[in-house]
């Protein structure tokens, strides 16, 4: 027999139950501890004693001494039953509330106790009144939980003894283990009646809130049975009385499935999502999600094509007629249309139209859409990120949709339509897919005859479309590239912008803005002003801004004074309806400058002219620039850097003439990104003319990459540059003798305003660079 101390008994662990004085209650054991603890009760004293306590968190297997609440209660045991599997069941009298201390054991829990009575009642009238509510609410909370045997409100009823009353009422609670323990361990009878009260009240709150949303619930269900049932009634009377089911509301959807020449896959679905949505109830919402699937799936063009007939001499008309030059550009628009006159279908790659803003590219795409006699329709990739915008979303998701080519199917009612691609290079990819990618299946013609939309789930034939992208640099993914020819279009010089704003621009601003042809007048050289001094760019977008501006104005003159009927504007008045002049026409320098050239540089909006200039100052010897130089062109500085250093000598310098002085190197418009090694020979000469102070000809421009021996490397974009230089007034133009060969694709009139000078090596450079030649 065990020999334990006076008030220590062993413990018994419950996991998800409080016990309260007074009442009877089974336990049953299963862990180990437990029937240890059992076992040592039943060997000390009249073996009838236990301690009883609840652990803190019941997912807690194996608790430990700081798992266990330090008020619990003091019970007898009344009867033991063994049970299968070293189980057993105990029924117990719980007989006080208990403060626990000093809890040990190993094999099974121990702790000492001492009893906690309840305190003395200071009010009996107030407590008796407090425990007539708990018991009123009881009432109420019993009737509601069905777990209650509502026989104990008849043993509630009897009894007198506040302290009895609020335990067996706490023990009948469905409530958290938290708040049973908060009543357990209050002594306070008054309070304990408080509490209670508080529980009870909200439990008895929180179930007419469950009550109220089922019968809501129920009200629901009933009302659309009832519905249902109606609507089927209808629809049996209306047969009745047609003596058909023409007049029902699937007649028309079985038509078309009928009467378009759909595919055997889209039919056989179209077929079983029909027979879907006939045994639905027609109110329930997954039967509108079936009929606008439905809706989406007829409505496509299925076979319907416009019969277009390509004439290639009427085409050639209607691209002289709409773009002014551009001559390579539409001999190989004219060459795909004449493949796909004779081939019917085109297998070959898409074609691609890459140029600055405003050159015309989307206008290219409806003139070649006129000239087919085919529907012409526009998808705005700019921006685009989720590849649903391409594939579409599958039906699953709420607010599901077709892809925009689908789409744009559908609203153009043919599926051999011209499709422009516009802004292909502003696609950009996150977490919601790669719509680049998903583009690849569209473009690729092995592949685009079997495309699969997620939303119609059926293939889909696009190899009819005449798709052709545009976009505003070669910024691109490698794939698409691949699947493109690409089409450049560089730009305009002088003369093209002159018989553009003549023929098409000064027309359409007129049309625009409702006046008549005499009403303005704009000449020749008014149109080169606007030209020269109020725009700079590639294309003719802001030309014809510009022209907008002046047509306005004058609408406004005329309206104003009645006895106006037309209007001449001349250069000299371009100030009053345009202020003054935004931009410098002529050379990049007005006097030849020592440390000072004129580079070309290459943008998404076209060629431009780079200025490039140095200071120099007492130092260590090294460079810095400035003016937001990108990676590759700081290293081109750093490269012609030093290239100078090793050639030094053989210009003439001595060591302490560029050893003791750093060198700041700075390219203008410091807000604006520059980016590219072909300022490299540019730089070079700023070095060289700046440290031998030899002034750089301000009629010279150049363009071409650097090494460290000196050798000029080729350059791409150089068509671009040429037209930056045109319009700079450049006379003279060095470029890489490796970039000869593409001088076969600049207009002649191009090559008939400047002087074109191939160069290999920085001495030729300088030699043509340079005011004064290089000594030796």
């Amino acid at each position: 027999m065990i020999a334990l101390e006076k008030k220590t008994l062993p413990l018994l662990i419950l996991r998800d139950v409080i016990i309260f004085p007074g009442t009877i209650a089974p336990i049953f054991i299963g862990r180990e501890k437990s029937l240890n603890a059992l076992l040592a009760a039943k060997r000390i004293d009249d073996g009838q004693h236990i301690l009883l306590t609840t652990q803190k968190k019941q997912d807690i297997e194996e608790p430990g001494a700081h798992d266990l609440f330090r008020v619990g209660i003091l019970a007898k045991i009344i009867q033991t039953v063994k049970l299968p599997n070293n189980n057993a069941k105990i029924l117990i009298e719980a007989i006080n509330r208990v403060k626990l201390t000093n809890i040990t054991g190993d094999d099974m829990f121990v702790s000492e106790y001492t009893i906690n009575p309840d305190k003395e009642v200071d009010n009996l009238e107030v407590l008796n009144d407090a425990t007539t509510a708990v018991i009123e609410s009881f009432k109420e909370y019993a009737r509601s939980n069905k777990k209650i045997n509502l026989e104990i409100l008849n043993i509630l009823t009897e009894q007198r003894n506040p302290s009895y009353i609020t335990n067996i009422i706490a023990s009948h609670l469905t409530s958290k283990i938290d708040l049973k323990q908060a009543l357990l361990e209050q002594t306070d009878v008054q309070k304990r009646a408080e509490l209670l009260l508080e529980i009870i009240t909200a439990e008895n709150a929180q179930m007419d809130t469950e009550q109220v949303v089922q019968q809501r619930v129920k009200k629901q269900i009933e009302k659309t049975q009832r519905e249902f049932y109606l609507n089927e009634q209808m629809k049996a009377i209306q047969q009745e009385m047609d003596g058909s089911n023409d007049k029902s509301d699937f007649f028309d959807l079985e038509k078309k499935i009928k009467k378009l020449k759909l595919s055997t896959e889209a039919k056989e679905k179209a077929t079983a999502e029909l027979k879907k949505l006939k045994m639905m109830n027609q109110l329930s919402a997954e039967s509108s999600v079936v009929r606008n699937y439905l809706d989406t799936l007829l409505s496509l063009p299925w076979g319907k094509r416009d019969k277009s007939t390509i004439k290639i001499n009427k085409t050639e008309e209607i691209l002289d007629r709409d773009h002014y030059g551009l001559k390579k550009v539409k001999e190989r628009i004219v060459e795909y249309l004449s493949v796909l006159k004779r081939s019917r279908k085109i297998r070959g790659p898409i074609l691609c139209l890459i140029g600055p803003p405003g050159v015309g590219k989307t206008s290219l795409v409806k003139s070649i859409a006129e000239a087919m006699d085919r529907k012409y329709t526009k998808f705005a990739l700019g921006g685009v990120r989720d590849e649903a915008e391409i594939r579409g979303h599958r039906k699953t998701y709420l607010g599901s949709m077709p892809g925009k080519i689908i789409t744009l199917l559908k609203k153009s009612k043919v599926d051999n339509p011209v499709m422009l691609l516009d802004e292909i290079d502003k696609m950009s990819a996150d977490f919601r897919g790669d719509p680049a990618s998903a583009l690849l299946e569209v473009l690729d013609p092995e592949q685009n005859s079997h495309f699969v939309d997620h939303y119609l789930e059926v293939e889909y034939d696009l190899s009819n479309i005449i798709f052709i992208a545009t976009a505003n640099s070669y910024d691109l993914p490698r794939a698409l590239l691949d699947r493109m020819e690409i089409i450049n279009i560089a730009g305009y010089i002088e003369e093209e912008k002159l018989q553009i704003a003549k023929n098409h621009l000064v027309t359409k601003q007129l049309k625009l803005h409702g006046m008549k042809p005499e009403e303005l007048i704009i000449p020749d050289d008014t149109i080169l002003e606007l030209i020269r001094y109020y725009t700079k760019e590639s294309g003719v977008r802001s030309l014809e801004r510009e022209i907008g501006a002046i047509a306005r104005k004058v609408l406004t003159r005329i309206l104003k004074d009645k006895d106006l009927k037309t209007v001449t504007v001349t250069p000299k008045d371009l100030e009053e309806y345009l202020g003054v002049k935004k931009y410098r026409f002529g050379l990049a320098e007005t006097e030849d400058q020592i440390g000072t050239t004129t580079g070309l540089a290459y943008t998404q909006v076209g060629g431009d002219l780079l200025s490039i200039e140095a200071a120099c100052f007492k130092g260590k010897g090294g460079i810095k620039s400035t003016g937001k130089l990108g990676e590759v062109m700081k290293e081109s500085a750093e490269a012609a850097y030093s290239c100078f250093l090793s050639k030094a000598k053989s210009l003439g310098l001595k060591e302490s003439e560029y050893k003791e002085f750093d060198i700041h190197l700075h390219v203008p418009e410091g807000a604006t990104p520059k980016d590219g090694p072909s300022a490299g020979i540019a730089i070079y000469t700023t070095l060289v003319s700046l440290m031998t102070k030899n002034p750089v000809n301000r009629n010279v421009a150049m363009t071409g990459e650097i090494t460290l021996r000196g050798k000029v490397l080729p350059i791409g974009g150089l068509k671009e540059k040429l037209l930056a230089a045109v319009r700079g007034g450049i006379k003279t133009v060095l470029i890489p003798e490796e970039n000869i060969k593409d001088l076969k694709d600049i207009p002649a009139n191009i090559k008939d305003n400047i002087e074109i000078i191939p160069v290999s090596n920085i001495d030729q450079v300088l030699e043509h660079a340079l005011v004064r030649k290089v000594k030796k």
